[in-house]
């Protein structure tokens, strides 16, 4: 029962989430919009990462465990720059639709662990990794990725009148800044695999992670606020009503963040492919809080994607 209760409660943390983030984009025509997101949620980050130094007991040096766990020394950096440049997704997208393309990065972690399964000599070929389950799971994402980008790009299309802006039909189009936050959450499964594993990898405590990776960011996010200062010629408050859903979105996040790693710790083999549908409840709250209407064949490629991204997680588990 308090596994089910974790669970659950993660799913609606992390749906609450993408749902304040797109709310707090607003009109999408505010300036340096990326930067001010980072502003906040550094703050939300560099708070956790004090909370962290100050319950942990034994002494911390972050010099000592930047050098030591360089491999989340070096994400960190990477995380917080295509963190900030991926929240340009929510000005392009509905909540509906970044959500579930976020999520495919189950399909994105487990491709990657493949490819470094393959460079460290851990396994002697793809064919020993990529069962027909997970290998049909990565095909289906593909498949419906590649097809909600035509019906997009197709629509917007119809609608698009500002002409600096048809680089968005091109590729992926708006689809590209969903994309590459799932890369960028996949490779984070792999740093925290090899940082985090006492077995194979640095045994790194894991309030360190949080302090190196919010540290960092906080630092990343110090320098965005003085770059926005001095490009708009005036102090930016970040600490508005205009910015309380990118607060109150980033809170989520890590409650979800801690949520789930309670559950893995007592159910791994359940938890994940419960956990990753929690798009769909995205898609309904876009639907019935935001009004956000999507056509009927981009819900059938979301919810491919959605399934796609399930069959790979469960495959990767079991």
């Amino acid at each position: 029962m308090v596994w089910l209760s974790l669970v659950v409660t993660a799913i609606l943390m992390w749906s609450a989430t993408g749902l304040l983030y797109k709310a707090g984009v607003h009109d999408g025509k505010e300036d340096y919009i990326c930067l001010k997101f980072s502003v906040c949620v550094g703050i939300v980050f560099f708070v956790i990462a004090v909370v962290y130094l100050i319950i942990r007991e034994e002494p911390f040096s972050i010099f000592e465990s930047a050098v030591r766990y360089w491999p989340m020394t070096a994400f960190g950096i990477v995380y917080a720059i295509v963190n900030t440049i991926s929240y340009k997704g929510f000005v392009y997208n509905e909540a509906t639709v970044e959500s579930p393309v976020e999520g495919i990065s189950g399909g994105a972690s487990t491709l990657l662990l493949i490819l470094a399964y393959l460079a460290f000599g851990r396994a002697d070929s793809i064919a020993e990794l990529l069962t027909p389950l997970r290998t049909a799971g990565i095909l289906v994402i593909l498949v419906c990725v590649i097809l909600l980008s035509v019906v997009r790009n197709r629509d917007n299309r119809k609608n698009l009148q500002d002409q600096k802006k048809k680089w968005m039909l091109r590729g992926l189009g708006t689809l590209i800044f969903p994309v590459i936050f799932a890369v960028n959450d996949g490779l984070e499964t792999i740093v925290t695999g090899v940082c985090l594993d006492t077995t194979y990898g640095f045994a790194m405590p894991e309030g360190d992670s949080i302090i190196i990776v919010g540290t960092e960011y906080a630092a990343f996010a110090l320098g965005f606020w003085i770059y926005i200062n001095i490009r708009e010629k005036k102090i930016y408050n970040p600490f508005t009503k205009k910015s309380a859903p990118r607060f109150i979105g980033a809170i989520a996040d890590n409650v979800g963040i801690v949520l789930y790693s309670y559950a893995m710790a007592m159910n791994s083999v359940s938890t994940d492919p419960l956990l990753a549908v929690y798009p769909v409840f995205v898609m309904i709250g876009g639907r019935i809080f935001m009004k956000e209407k999507v056509s009927k064949a981009q819900y059938v490629f979301l919810l491919g994607i959605v399934a796609g991204s399930v069959l790979v997680v469960v495959d990767t588990i079991s």
